[in-house]
């Protein structure tokens, strides 16, 4: 069984690590390359349960890949938490006196194909001459792409502490004076980015010269630097708090305090369960499936999520067959890494990016049909299609789509197009309010 997998690279704070240079290594063999992006994340990747990933992150002083930690895959799809032991920014170590004195904290910058310093200057509200001088450059021109610079960033002065009978006022800098250089990654379009980063559609063309909405992989935009507020969600009756529990990725620990060896394999924890009200645990074959099917029922939309529990319940009831959802939401980042022989949908173009899809498949002697090798493996896939055949039935009755019917079969797959709204009608809805906030789509 293969597992989809995530790396999310949190510093000391919890905050996500963002242009971290990092690789990804199985063995003696390099499986990916990759900077992260600005919620921390890696590049998904696709391997069998139990292969051990080698993280390695590379060193600004000395440009080499030092492992860091080595993870385990488990489960179909995962995403692991690394959390760094310091405070990180943009991939650089801060040391004590880095964070605690002086008039700057250095980050950094990679110099990109056609970069140069006075831009990059101008770009990072510093001067060509404190660039050349902190990164002990000859001149002007003594840059080259992948180049990592030194960049001074201006801090607050915090050696006055607030007063405690006033609350402290927060002085809203002008967003206009302020700009930041991000790159586009694979799928980017810019109302995307607009979204993510606080800027409009048009403030993005204007500032980067742009003619059209055409982005291409690795290139650099310069946006306003914008703090995006997360939406605060209302307070909600003491009952329905039980319901709404967030589902936690499981944690990686490096014990790193226990030195047993330099590159510990990570532990990983597993998140506390998800309770969503009605689904019968006899429903699932199981209190591993039950768990794992809760979770994934507590991931979709809220919408989908009763006529999901109902899917399961009536099947158990009616046909005396168990259930075990083994896909449920999906990221965009992670629909565009599944295999072309799984799936003709992109990113955005399935009905996994809303919340409003599952893949399910029954359970026989405490184990998911596809993958029990108590059953022939020549058994395996017939059994499965013949009991999601008698499943499609019920999910018509319900008023589920199910991908059974299609031309291009998907048997374990059923969706929901709420009031008849396609995804290409939910798109422009989930783009204004940001890819993660799916579960805030209204029909």
């Amino acid at each position: 069984m293969d597992c989809l997998a995530n790396i999310k690279f949190l510093d000391a704070l919890d905050q996500p690590i963002n242009g971290l240079v990092h690789q990804l290594w199985v063995d003696s063999i390099l499986i990916s390359d990759h900077i992260t992006i600005d919620n921390g994340e890696s590049v998904w990747i696709k391997r069998p349960v139990s292969t051990i990933i080698d993280v390695r992150v590379r060193s600004i002083t000395s440009g080499e890949y030092e492992s860091k930690v080595k993870i385990k895959l488990i489960g179909e799809k995962t995403i692991f938490i690394v959390r760094s032991p310091k405070v990180l920014l943009k991939g650089v170590n801060l040391s004590a006196k880095d964070v605690a004195t002086g008039t700057y904290v250095r980050s950094t910058y990679i110099v990109a194909e056609g970069d140069y310093l006075s831009r990059i200057a101008d770009d990072n509200h510093t001067t060509t001459a404190e660039l050349i001088r902190i990164n002990n450059l000859k001149s002007d021109t003594d840059i080259h792409p992948g180049q990592v610079l030194k960049i001074p960033v201006k801090k607050v002065d915090v050696s006055t502490p607030p007063s405690e009978s006033k609350p402290q006022q927060q002085t809203k800098p002008s967003s206009q004076d302020k700009t930041k250089i991000i790159v586009v990654q694979q799928k980017d379009i810019l109302p995307l980015i607009a979204k993510l980063t606080g800027n409009t559609v048009d403030e993005i063309k204007k500032l980067n010269g742009l003619s059209n909405d055409k982005l291409s992989q690795n290139q650099k935009l310069k946006v306003y630097d914008r703090k995006v507020a997360s939406p605060v969600s209302k307070p909600q009756a003491e009952k329905k708090k039980e319901d709404k529990k967030p589902v936690t990725p499981p944690t990686v620990k490096q014990d790193a305090s226990k030195n047993k060896e330099e590159t510990p394999v990570a532990k990983v924890e597993t998140p506390t369960s998800v309770n969503v009200k009605g689904l019968l645990p006899q429903a699932c074959g199981g209190e591993k499936h039950y768990k794992r099917t809760l979770a994934k029922i507590a991931e979709l939309h809220p919408t989908y999520q009763p006529y999901v529990i109902r899917l399961i319940n009536t099947a158990y009831t009616k046909l005396g067959i168990t259930w075990a959802i083994t896909d449920g939401y999906r990221s965009p980042s992670a629909q565009d890494a599944l295999p072309s022989a799984n799936t003709n949908a992109k990113a955005l173009q399935s009905y996994h990016q809303y919340g409003l899809a599952i893949d399910i498949c029954s359970v026989r002697d405490g184990e998911i049909v596809a993958y029990n090798i108590k059953i022939k493996k020549a058994d395996r896939e017939k059994i499965a299609i013949d009991d999601v055949k008698k499943l499609g039935e019920i999910g018509g009755e319900l008023g589920l789509v199910w991908g059974g019917i299609w031309r291009r079969k998907d048997y374990p797959h059923f969706e929901l197009h709420p009031n008849g709204n396609t995804w290409r009608d939910l798109k422009p809805q989930l783009l204004k309010l940001g890819v993660s906030n799916y579960k805030n789509l209204t029909f």
